[in-house]
């Protein structure tokens, strides 16, 4: 019983360790986006849009990252609608995202929430 106890075990943290690592995916869909965009890019979420940014997603755009993103936003270097324009540019987001207020100011909100929360 001990032998069939260790080798079930032995076998679970081999195929455990062989296993590959599975990464989620970065443009998670927005249940409110509309279908008629007419638009092969997917709509992602002001939270993950910050999220991206923050991990350095939109470098090549000229956002910066991490810290450093933090510290433009809160000195007002860069905005919701820059983020927005680099989701754009970098084709996570569809140009029409540009003319839609309501996201532009759910991505200001995140970004409030994100870099201004925990300022004493």
């Amino acid at each position: 019983m001990k032998g069939l106890i260790i080798s079930s075990l032995s076998l679970l943290f081999i195929s455990a360790a062989t296993a590959p690592a599975v990464r989620a995916d970065q443009t998670v869909l927005n249940p409110t986006a509309t279908a008629s965009t007419g638009s092969n890019i997917p709509q992602i979420t002001p939270f993950n849009l910050v999220n991206l940014a923050y991990e350095g997603y939109f470098k090549d755009q000229g956002i910066p990252s991490y810290n450093a993103l933090s510290r433009a936003y809160t000195d007002q270097k860069v905005s919701a609608i820059d983020l927005v324009r680099s989701g754009v540019r970098a084709k996570r987001l569809p140009e029409e995202t540009l003319s839609n207020q309501q996201y532009v100011r759910n991505v200001a909100d995140q970004l409030n929430v994100t870099f201004r929360t925990n300022r004493f």
